[in-house]
């Protein structure tokens, strides 16, 4: 055990003034509170910005193939993807998963209502999670051939339609130059919380789609890739263009949505504003509370410097002093932050308006690496700053602190 060390953990146990006691526990408190908001506030937006992007990649996937020609999956360009460029493009370390998906715009017409809608029609490669997780009641629609022609509408549809599970709905298709109908049966209700989305899509089988545009079992509207690492989504896209055929183009979900992602990233200068308010309360209080223990040790100060102990060891004992508050409250911090963090995410007791932000309640993400770089953040930056006010050591005079009672 070094010298310093030991002096600052005599002073550590050591029994303070009425005054010097109530400032440092302030200090302990307002580091506690600075930890905790940084750590909540790191959890909610990566919890937000992950389930809005898990929601929209539900719907779109994290890229779309089209044709060439065409500016959205549901036009009527029908494209084929060999069984070649398939595997080719599941070569890629970043693609998860390649499937087709037919969508057609349509309209659901009852009497005194009108609502247009796209019909997605999908395979038994679809990776139908995502909607059964959305379910509020009933299934997802069966598929194959055999069985009748099932759906599954949003509860907003449903709500503003007066439509109710296992009802027959009539949808109007605009083929050639003439208009067709065709029955479906409500075979589930979901609810995503995204609007936008939850106001236009049902689900189906891509083969009655097919037989009713008189398309074959393999022309589809669009392939959607999902992708393992959507950090990386951009450099992916760039690389599978290279291997596509030239009357096929892709476009991300980051390119079909600017708008969503735009706010999305917007809200990371709000957080960083957040930890910097906070890092500089942190900084404000313990500068004031090491100036405090000098202020109080004195006499201590002057009786090491009369014995020859140099400014940066006496230096060194009230920073290990001071970094032991910091760390107390650190640890306090990060107890309170996984509290809250755990209730509301098994609890959801904070709700939101999911019109507005799309969600029904805050969404928590614990991130064990985000918990460290805080931590570790919060603890370098309030040594660094730490040591300015210390330095004031240096001033303190050995004649008169020594005549100090």
């Amino acid at each position: 055990m070094n010298f310093e060390f030991f002096i600052s953990k005599r002073l550590i146990k050591a029994k303070n003034t009425t005054s010097a006691n109530r400032v440092i526990r302030i200090a302990t408190v307002s580091v506690t509170l600075s930890v905790t908001v940084m750590l909540l506030s790191i959890s909610v937006l990566s919890g937000f910005k992950n389930s809005v992007k898990e929601k929209i990649t539900g719907f779109g996937s994290h890229i779309q193939i089209v044709a060439f020609t065409a500016s959205e999956s549901y036009s009527d360009n029908p494209i084929f993807l060999n069984q070649q460029t398939q595997k080719t493009i599941l070569q890629n370390n970043n693609v998860k998963s390649i499937t087709p998906v037919l969508n057609k715009s349509a309209a659901i017409i009852t009497e005194g209502n009108f609502h247009a809608v796209i019909l997605k029609g999908i395979t038994n490669s679809y990776d139908t999670t995502f909607f059964h997780d959305a379910l509020t009641a009933g299934k997802l629609p069966k598929l194959n051939k055999e069985s009748r022609q099932e759906c599954i509408i949003s509860k907003n549809i449903a709500d503003k339609m007066n439509f109710s599970l296992n009802d027959k709905i009539k949808v109007y298709f605009y083929i050639g130059e003439n208009y067709r109908s065709k029955n479906f049966y409500i075979s589930g209700i979901y609810d995503t919380g995204l609007g936008d989305y939850d106001e236009r899509f049902l689900l189906c089988d891509a083969t009655v789609l097919q037989n009713l545009f008189s398309l074959s079992d393999t022309d589809f509207s669009a392939y959607e890739l999902s992708v393992k690492n959507f950090s990386d989504l951009e450099a992916s896209a760039d690389e599978l263009y290279q291997e596509l055929p030239r009357e096929l183009t892709l476009q991300t979900i980051t390119e079909i949505e600017p708008n969503l992602f735009s706010w999305l990233n917007l809200l990371d200068s709000n957080v960083i504003m957040i930890i910097f308010i906070m890092i500089l309360v942190t900084v404000v209080t313990l500068s004031g509370v090491i100036l405090i223990m000098i202020f109080e040790k004195k006499q201590m100060i002057g009786t090491l410097k009369a014995f020859g102990t140099p400014n940066r060891s006496i230096v060194r004992i009230f920073l290990y002093k001071a970094g032991y508050l910091a760390l107390k409250g650190i640890l306090f911090g990060n107890i309170l932050a996984l509290v809250i963090e755990f209730t509301q995410k098994y609890t959801h007791l904070i709700k939101l308006d999911s019109q507005s932000y799309y969600l029904t309640s805050v969404p928590i993400e614990i991130n064990a690496l985000h918990i460290i770089l805080i931590d570790v953040f919060a603890f370098v930056v309030c040594m660094i700053c730490m040591i300015i006010p210390a330095k004031s050591i240096g001033k303190i005079s050995v004649v008169k602190n020594l005549k100090f009672e």
